[in-house]
């Protein structure tokens, strides 16, 4: 799976998380989690460090994506 459409998926699974109760101060925390979990699922070949790098990198790349986004639209 390609890095755009993990973040994608962590986004949404995110707020999906948040919407369900999840306090927001969390919700960083949460997508670097989920964004491990999906990565792990879709491991294939890659190497263990490859893996756990993207994983973060998607989780981060999420929450930094939702932060950008919500301070354009003033909210």
């Amino acid at each position: 799976m390609e890095i755009t459409l993990i973040v994608t998926a962590v986004t949404g699974l995110t707020e999906v998380v948040k919407r369900i109760g999840l306090p927001s101060r969390f919700a960083p925390l949460t997508a670097i989690t989920i964004g491990l979990a999906i990565s792990f699922l879709n491991r294939g070949a890659l190497p263990i460090d490859v893996v756990i790098m993207t994983g973060i990198v998607a989780g981060l790349s999420s929450a930094g994506l939702y932060s950008g986004v919500k301070a354009v639209a003033g909210k």
